[in-house]
């Protein structure tokens, strides 16, 4: 069976409930009184009236939806609704005094006239009662579906502002990125110009193929925004087999790095900069050995993760102490803090992690700098990370918990 056909039999049962409440209350009365109950005069009566508004109804409802009271003119549709409940009274008292007088009842006469005459009087109020009901009825189902699909648009416009700023946020991520590549690739390849240049082509042709091997592992998680440190230190290690190439024994790297820290989540490229700018500033601009360390820790109850990049060179003149959760003005050599590779580190930073970050540059006593970074601590898939642990730090991870390598 259809739907349709079932909504109309509900519709009839409603009605027909409504003649037999009305039935129930006069059997009530009389029954109370001790009175006989004409069962068959007052299911005709009140049968008579619930399907009569039955067939009525739906044009009370058409015209309560056509002229609805509300703001700013609710009172030109309330009057107009005045005058037609008066008509819908009138119209179902006409259709009572039609069809009562077929069954005979004692209560009213035999002729249409003398019946509408006397059910007039009696039923007047209650059709208008009736009428304003309906009325009432059709506007609160009209609220209620304006509301339920007021909050179904909300729920829509919600969801598409949160795909929109996810996509927004993406996109962000992946411009800073591509805009990390082309910097870190041309500062490497004019590395290999001098030493082309200074015809040291042993040298030049290994940090080609270094350079290849970080590229291909690079591009590979190129569609990753966030990846485990221990696959940023992988990364660090074949930046700074380039490295060690070009300065040799002026390079010393001491990595002090916590095991859990490893498995944690971290931007993609994270390190890289970081590390850069201490050799750029450091290691180039001094021609003694230069120490960088690099260091990972838990704070705040195991919540945040530390990462310092330290390096004993020159420092940076005028370079100051950064208020923790507060970027510097700039990090290690880029005093202006716009730097393509750290100032991108630092948005990214931000996108990601918003106000649960932080990029801090510390002048240290004895010279040099620390670039402190703080971020929320994340494990990733702890199955995958034992898998790559013997290769973290490729063998440079001793048992403390520290990897410590020296340039040679």
């Amino acid at each position: 069976m259809s739907s349709k056909p079932i909504r109309s039999m509900a519709y009839l049962a409603g009605w027909t409930l409504f003649a037999v409440f009305f039935v129930s209350e006069d059997a009530g009365r009389l029954l109370y009184q001790g009175q006989a109950v004409q069962w068959h005069g007052y299911l005709v009566v009140w049968l008579t009236t619930a399907y009569a508004w039955a067939f009525l109804a739906p044009f009370v409802w058409w015209l309560a939806g056509r002229f609805p009271i509300a703001r700013p003119a609710w009172w030109r549709s309330a009057g107009l609704h005045l005058v037609a409940s008066f008509c819908f009274a009138l119209i179902e008292t006409v259709l009572f005094a039609g069809i009562t007088p077929i069954f005979g009842l004692p209560w009213f006469p035999r002729n249409f006239a003398a019946t509408f005459r006397a059910v007039v009087p009696i039923d007047f109020h209650l059709n208008v009662i009736i009428y304003w009901s309906i009325v009432g009825v059709q506007h609160g189902v009209s609220y209620y579906r304006k509301f339920v699909e007021r909050e179904r648009q909300s729920v829509q416009l919600e969801l598409r502002a949160t795909q929109l700023e996810s996509q927004l946020t993406q996109a962000k991520l992946s411009e800073l990125k591509m805009q990390l590549h082309p910097h870190f690739l041309f500062n490497t390849l004019n590395t290999i110009v001098v030493l082309v240049r200074q015809h040291r082509v042993e040298e030049a042709d290994t940090m080609l193929t270094n350079l290849s091997e970080l590229l291909r592992q690079t591009l590979a998680g190129w569609e990753s925004q966030e990846v485990p440190l221990y696959r940023e230190v992988e990364l660090i290690n074949l930046y700074l087999d380039i490295q060690r190439v070009r300065f040799q024994d002026r390079l010393i790297v001491e990595m002090n790095l916590l095991p859990v820290t490893l498995q944690a989540l971290v931007p993609s490229l994270l390190l890289q900069p970081l590390v850069e700018n201490a050799v750029r500033h450091g290691v180039s601009k001094s021609s003694a050995p230069v120490r960088i360390e690099l260091k990972s820790t838990l704070k705040e109850k195991d919540s945040l993760l530390e990462i310092q990049v330290c390096d004993d060179g020159p420092g940076v003149s005028g370079a100051g102490v950064s208020r923790v959760g507060v970027s510097s003005p700039g990090v290690s050599g880029e005093s202006s803090g716009n730097g393509v590779g750290l100032s991108n580190t630092r948005a990214r930073l931000e996108q990601l992690y918003g106000k649960h970050q932080s990029l801090r540059l510390d002048g240290l006593a004895s010279g040099g700098t620390m670039v402190t970074v703080v971020l929320p601590y994340r494990l990733t898939d702890r199955h995958t990370n034992d898998r790559h642990t013997d290769r973290r730090t490729n063998g440079r991870d001793t048992e403390e918990g520290s990897i410590d390598e020296t340039a040679r």
